[in-house]
């Protein structure tokens, strides 16, 4: 099952300034869902890089500041054809932008902008931003105000966006009727989240929306038909039994004596196994109307629609009281959309099973980050569309896969000595005591056992053979991954080794800390990491022993010395398990 790509003929492009993505993450997935957002611009996010960020549903193209405040991120439906675009560099405004392709208007860019109060935004920054793609939607905080675009009062950078404006044709920037920002303190409520229009010629309407937590409202912008489209949901089914018999039926072996010969086999087979799998596969499409977060609870729907009014009322009033009643609400419904989640992923843990494939899928979907593929920098330039970047890879494979000028000799440049070298997976060092290694394999396995930790901690629902099922399938292979090679590494490097699964298991069961590892390992009915390593061993040198091969039986024919100050791999064999 897949979710095809496709163009809308509109857009519901949302903008929020977020003050802290980690904090109302909840708050904006309840908000996407229940007003089916194809795009939302989100603003001062305060996001490190180590942070991850996943919105169900949506793909997420980040910007961080890396520094205190601000960031800004875009998140668009996974259904929605699109890719990442390079924004030019910046000064006074923090953007990121995805260009969009729709089935009326062509390729629109969509940008989310920040601009931190402080400092006069500059009109070349504005110029620079707009240059992404020949229709922009430049959506975010801009921190000006003009009355142009319904604000209260005129500031220096709403200055100077409207001396660019007047000077700038194509390009006008909307605001909502209603502030959206509620104010605080000296502050009163005012319109400041906008939005900058280059060449969109469809009907465009925005809005504020008295929603979340947050003291700025998101807004909605509305491009064409306001109405809500689907994902289309594409399920296909192939019949591998009847793709096996056309396979056999239409393929032949053919006699190949030149490279055209060869060219044309290939192309005989790309065509057969297409036409094999075109009569094989039978192809659904519905479309769905997602909802990522779940049924959200009554109670928790009727403290959103409170809130919506108390925000209302309080931003129209600016009464103390109106603004504490908003504020608890906030808290209230941030509790129960939280506990909503906390409730869900309950649910889900609880229904695991190893043997429908549903345990595998989710340790798989925590153990990977798949990060959007960034423009590129080819031979005709920077790229950002999948067509053009698979060009982009076959110009440059082209351009390496050439004939070696082995009568060029470089006589300037001298190869470098390396005291460590990776060899299908193995880290090999100088000195070969896999101290290197052994790093590396911690490094990683710790990895593992960190985006494993929502279903092997104690708060996990998941049950404890499930918790051991997924040890022993997933950290403990990485641990003992071409053992037979450095298993005769010394004691310090096995005993990390070992330290390393011993905390997955005491997290799997929530071991107080004087229960000891020997005792755990009993109870569990576990075979420790050194006792799997050694058994890994003995097996591969009981087959090389009687291997055909004489070379392979001669490398491993020889009696470790137990006083040798170097270790042989055999040795393994001779520890202690």
């Amino acid at each position: 099952m897949a979710v095809q790509r496709r163009m809308p003929e509109s857009l519901r492009v949302a903008s929020w300034n977020i003050d802290s993505f980690t904090a109302r993450k909840h708050e904006l997935q309840e908000f996407l869902s229940r007003l089916e957002i194809d795009v939302v611009a989100l603003q001062e996010t305060r996001l490190a890089e180590n942070i991850r960020t996943k919105i169900p549903g949506y793909v997420v193209y980040r910007q961080d500041r890396n520094r205190r405040g601000g960031g800004v991120a875009v998140a668009i439906k996974r259904g929605i054809d699109h890719y990442m675009l390079q924004v030019p560099q910046l000064d006074t405004i923090e953007a990121v932008a995805v260009g969009i392709r729709t089935s009326l208007y062509g390729e629109v860019a969509v940008a989310s902008c920040y601009h931190p109060p402080g400092r006069t935004i500059l009109e070349q920054d504005i110029e620079a931003l707009l240059t992404v793609g020949p229709r922009v939607i430049a959506i975010g905080d801009f921190n000006a105000k003009a009355q142009d675009w319904n604000s209260r009062q005129l500031n220096p950078s709403g200055a100077a966006l409207r001396r660019f404006l007047e000077n700038t044709v194509d390009v006008v920037a909307i605001g909502p009727e209603e502030p959206t920002f509620d104010g605080q303190g000296r502050f009163a409520p005012d319109v400041l989240d906008i939005a900058l229009l280059k060449a969109i010629p469809a009907e465009t309407d925005i809005t504020s929306h008295h929603e979340g937590s947050s003291d700025h409202n998101p807004v909605l912008l509305t491009m064409g038909d306001p109405t809500p489209q689907g994902d289309i949901i594409v399920k296909r089914n192939t019949d591998w039994a009847n793709f096996r018999a056309e396979m056999q039926r239409s393929t032949a072996i053919p006699r190949i004596e030149t490279t055209d010969d060869l060219e044309a086999a290939v192309v005989s087979l790309e065509t057969d196994i297409r036409t094999a799998l075109e009569r094989s596969t039978t192809e659904t499409r519905e479309v769905r109307q997602a909802n990522y977060i779940g049924e959200i609870p009554l109670e928790a729907q009727q403290l959103i629609r409170d809130r919506r009014a108390a925000r209302r009322r309080a931003l129209r009033s600016g009464a103390p009281e109106h603004r504490r009643i908003a504020n608890q609400l906030s808290r209230r419904v941030r509790a129960a959309l939280n506990e909503h989640r906390q409730e869900t992923w309950r649910r889900f843990v609880e229904s695991l099973n190893p043997r429908d494939n549903s345990l595998w899928k989710t340790q798989k979907a925590l153990k990977t980050r798949r990060r959007p593929v960034p423009p590129l920098h080819g031979e005709q330039g920077i790229v950002h569309t999948n067509r053009d970047k698979a060009e982009a890879f076959a110009d440059s494979l082209e351009l390496q896969c050439r004939e070696n000028q082995l009568d060029d000799e470089d006589e300037e440049h001298t190869a470098l000595w390396s005291n460590n070298v990776k060899y299908l997976g193995v880290h090999l060092d100088r000195t070969m005591t896999w101290g290197h290694h052994v790093a590396e394999t911690i490094r990683k396995a710790k990895i593992a056992r960190a985006r494993l930790y929502p279903l092997l901690c104690g708060e996990s629902r998941l049950n404890l053979r499930n918790k051991l099922l997924l040890i022993k399938s997933i950290i403990q292979p990485q641990l003992t991954y071409a053992s037979t090679a450095w298993g005769h590494a010394c004691k310090t490097h096995l005993k990390r080794i070992q330290a390393v699964e011993n905390i997955a298991l005491r997290t799997a069961v929530s071991a107080p800390w004087f229960v000891r590892n020997r005792d755990l390992h009993r109870d569990l009915e576990w075979t420790p990491v050194q006792e799997v390593i050694k058994t890994k061993a003995a097996k591969v040198y009981a087959k090389a022993t009687d291997h055909e091969n004489p070379l392979l039986r001669a490398a491993v024919d020889y009696v470790p010395d137990r006083a040798a100050t170097h270790r042989r791999p055999r040795q393994q064999l001779l520890d202690p398990g």
